[in-house]
């Protein structure tokens, strides 16, 4: 096991909470524990944090506080917007094939329920072209797009903007899951055209177990459970208050990070670690190589020969020396099956098992970056040892496996 300073890279599956955000919620629990319901004092104090908090995450994405709907994260997120729109049955959808189980698995479960479903196929890197959808549009009357609006995986940007425009000129609403993108870079549903956005405060330094759904009230949605109310009638039930206020901080501090002028130290750290691993023989880069998100490394890995390796072997060889690392999405974690995304983009079965995938953030900037720099210095040698002794998947065995 490893003896030096562990290193925390796996800032898509999530994010450590920042200090401020800690002490925010820690201080809402103390005080702000009354019912934003409640017409008395305490129910107002966590009324007033609760809308403070609104203001917060809308000015992060330059909406009014109206267009903000909290929810438990990222996954109730697009089940509102894909159940609110599509009904209880029934209606037509499409969305890019490189989806997030969130709504990949949930649209294609609903296709059981007479969805009609249409796949947006990518290219090699992971992104849809300005073709894809309009080709999509003939085939019968559509009532929701949902496109990703950053690959967690691959890293890949897809682009919004012109989705957008597309859905906007047909009347159609427009979902993104924008969970991997909100708080590390900017992004303006109202601008890019999107009508339902969902994103998740622990992916951005943010507590877990809070999100919220940017929807713009010109869409009538239903809600996914009946009860009191809450959040414009949309989502019944007491609001965690607590987290609310976390997420709100983390929203503030977000903002104030992306209006810096300089670039920060993290992702500097990022691009000289891409260029390095992705020159190891036996490495193969993944996603687009400049529209990707901050902070965000993707490779498939494998021996000096270019035999496949089987990418949560190395997660947990890196893991005994001190670097959380992940192979792809972190709810797939532990599966043994080749990562949907990966054969999406046309990559064979096998090599589709050895995907790879660092995410760098401002966490690593808040002890001694010299140590941090040292170890993230020594990562490379790390990888191209492991890629030498490791046992390739192409072994017979193996190669049956992942053919399945």
């Amino acid at each position: 096991m490893a003896t030096e300073p562990r290193l925390y890279l796996d800032g898509c599956a999530t994010t450590p909470p920042g200090p401020g955000v800690r002490a925010a919620v820690a201080a809402a629990q103390e005080h702000v524990w009354g019912n934003p319901s409640s017409r008395h004092q305490e129910g107002r104090q966590a009324c007033l944090a609760l809308e403070r908090s609104r203001e917060h995450v809308a000015r992060l994405l330059d909406v009014p506080p109206d267009w903000v709907v909290f929810t438990s994260g990222g996954t109730e997120a697009n089940q509102l917007a894909i159940h609110g729109v599509l009904g209880a049955a029934g209606g037509a959808a499409i969305c890019s094939a490189v989806e997030h189980p969130a709504v990949g698995n949930l649209l294609r479960n609903r296709q059981q329920m007479a969805t009609r479903l249409d796949l947006l196929r990518p290219d090699g890197h992971g992104r849809l072209t300005s073709r894809s959808l309009p080709e999509h549009l003939h085939n019968g009357p559509v009532d929701l797009v949902s496109v990703i609006a950053a690959q967690s995986e691959i890293g890949s940007l897809q682009p919004l903007a012109t989705m957008g425009a597309v859905c906007r000129s047909r009347g159609i609403p427009l979902h993104s899951d924008g969970v991997q993108l909100c708080g590390k870079a900017p992004l303006y549903p109202r601008r890019l055209g999107v009508d339902l956005l969902t994103v998740s405060a622990h992916k951005f330094r943010g507590p877990k177990g809070i999100g919220a759904l940017i929807r713009n009230p010109r869409l009538t949605l239903a809600p996914l459970r009946l009860g009191g109310g809450q959040e414009s009638g949309l989502r019944a039930g007491t609001p965690a208050v607590p987290l609310v206020v976390g997420f709100g901080v983390a929203a503030q501090e977000a903002m104030r990070a992306l209006e810096q002028q300089s670039e920060p130290l993290w992702q500097r750290w990022t691009r000289q670690l891409r260029e390095q691993l992705w020159s190891i023989p036996g490495i193969e880069p993944t996603g687009h190589p400049e529209e990707r998100l901050p902070g965000h490394i993707s490779c498939l890995v494998g021996t000096p020969g270019g035999e496949p390796l089987e990418g949560s072997q190395v997660v947990r060889a890196l893991d005994d020396c001190g670097y959380a690392v992940s192979s792809g999405s972190a709810c797939r974690s532990g599966s043994a099956q080749p990562s949907p995304v990966l054969l999406a983009m046309g990559i064979d079965p096998a090599r589709a098992r050895s995907g790879l995938r660092l995410c760098l953030g401002s966490w690593l900037c808040e002890g001694d970056t010299a140590v941090v720099e040292d170890r993230l210095r020594e990562l490379p040698q790390v990888v191209r040892q492991l890629c030498c002794r490791l046992t390739p998947l192409s072994t017979p065995e193996l190669l049956r496996q992942a053919c399945g």
